[in-house]
């Protein structure tokens, strides 16, 4: 059977060196069979993407989606890529930044993220400053509740908030690149540990929470019907290896790869 796999990476793949070298190694045997494609989703940037391949052992995928689902990548990758513009198009009809930015005025204590995350599709900000972090997300969730049609709020860690278009998202952008690369029949699994990350769970039926994750993914996650989820006992990329074991994606293992 072929897989279709998607994972976060900071806090999801990351977190323990070593584990994270065993699972890119099987990974890494899976797709030289043709039995796997990766799929890296994630809130970074694609330089940062290509960097932590080099110098974090990230795995080498067959696609990113970046800057939490406004871009999609294909590989080879490098710093220079281009977005996929089907994607960016179909977002960009939607959104508006300089709106988006609008929904942020008056809140006390929020500061917007660095440029480089904040871009034509992405509104970025922090609200761990603020003081009623929870209050001021429901605030700017209230305020763009009558643009749901254009806009959604991504809401995580308890300090990130981010405006996207209301198609984006790291969900819709894998469910996006499925059907645009004829690969609705293989099976897919998704794995995170944040907030972010519920937009996968959400929209594909199999997942894998790392148990690191944050109370808030696990809620969403548990709140979540006709799921299968399963809830790793080990963390970080050991416990996307569990998973993926669990679901019957890589073989358990019985030994050093």
């Amino acid at each position: 059977m072929n897989w279709t796999v998607a994972s976060d990476i900071d806090g999801t793949l990351t977190g323990d060196r070593g584990a994270l070298d065993r699972l890119a190694l099987r990974l890494r045997q899976s797709r030289a069979l043709g039995d796997l494609c990766l799929i890296l989703s994630t809130g970074r940037r694609l330089e940062q993407v290509v960097q932590g391949m080099a110098d974090e052992g990230l795995p080498e995928p067959d696609y990113v989606m970046c800057q939490v689902g406004t871009e999609i990548y294909q590989s080879p990758l490098h710093e220079a890529s281009e977005a996929l513009p089907a994607w960016r198009e179909k977002l960009l009809a939607q959104y508006s930044r300089q709106e988006a930015r609008r929904f942020l005025t008056g809140i006390e204590g929020l500061v917007m993220q660095p440029d480089i995350f904040n871009t034509e599709l992405k509104t970025s900000c922090f609200l761990d400053q603020c003081p009623e972090p929870e209050t001021a997300a429901a605030e700017i969730g209230r305020r763009v509740a009558p643009y749901s049609d254009r806009y959604q709020v991504i809401w995580s860690s308890g300090r990130d908030l981010d405006i996207l278009p209301a198609d984006s998202g790291k969900g819709k952008a894998i469910r996006f690149l499925i059907e645009q690369e004829g690969l609705e029949d293989e099976p897919v699994v998704v794995a995170g540990d944040t907030g972010n990350d519920i937009a996968m769970f959400e929209e594909f039926e199999r997942g894998v929470v790392v148990a690191n994750a944050k109370p808030e993914l696990v809620e969403q996650a548990r709140a979540l019907k006709d799921s299968d989820v399963y809830y790793a006992q080990q963390p970080f990329a050991g416990g996307v290896e569990e998973g993926l074991e669990h679901f019957g994606v890589l073989r358990q293992s019985t030994g050093p790869v």
